[in-house]
């Protein structure tokens, strides 16, 4: 279930960040500022709750035998 929300996250992120660009670029600049505002705003709550957009690899640098989490 967590995968499922972090997935479902990143891709309204995603979507967003894309579409205020989009917006912006097509002359929708108050509406594609708001959306890409709120964009940016999920992003950065995202990097600090530590997860989902990118690979975490701390336990990959880890000496030893690798293990599954």
């Amino acid at each position: 279930m967590k995968w499922a929300r972090r997935t479902a996250r990143d891709i309204v992120i995603w979507v967003a960040l894309t579409g205020g660009i989009v917006l912006m670029v097509l002359g929708q600049g108050i509406i594609g500022g708001a959306v890409l505002a709120f964009g940016l705003w999920q992003l950065i709550i995202a990097m600090r709750s530590g997860g989902g957009l990118f690979v975490d690899q701390r336990a990959a640098d880890r000496p030893g035998k690798p293990t599954v989490s």
